[in-house]
């Protein structure tokens, strides 16, 4: 399966790269559209084979994200009491793995879970 991952992962790369290429040719707003829309599929999929790699896929899913701000607190629970496990960096990748109130549930690709304030984490599109 890693053998199959590895080569999915390096099509898929190329084939954004090559779609990006295509987006420079543009003739029209729409077409751009159109082609950004493609990109935006294939930046999924790519997450999709890097985490499917890992093999720590998570029990529940609800999309892609990023670490928007500086030194946010990776939190055990959904609390501004509960303990902190650690502060990730903005532009850190995480799983969005669910919602309760102010706060997402994630895990970052190393497997680990916990909580930030929803404010915190940009969803991909």
């Amino acid at each position: 399966m890693d053998e199959v991952l590895s080569e999915l992962l390096e099509q898929e790369q190329k084939a954004r790269d090559r779609y990006t290429e295509l987006r420079a040719g543009a003739k029209s707003a729409t077409e751009r559209e159109l082609i950004e829309r493609i990109i935006a599929q294939k930046k999924f999929e790519i997450e999709t084979l890097r985490l499917l790699s890992t093999g720590k896929v998570p029990n529940r899913f609800m999309g892609f994200g990023m670490i928007i701000d500086d030194e946010v607190n990776f939190r055990e629970a959904p609390s501004p009491q509960a303990l902190v496990r650690a502060q990730l960096s903005r532009g850190t990748p995480v799983i969005v793995t669910e919602r309760r109130g102010n706060w997402v549930g994630i895990q970052l690709y190393d497997g680990k879970d916990g909580w930030v304030f929803r404010d915190y984490v940009r969803m991909s599109d």
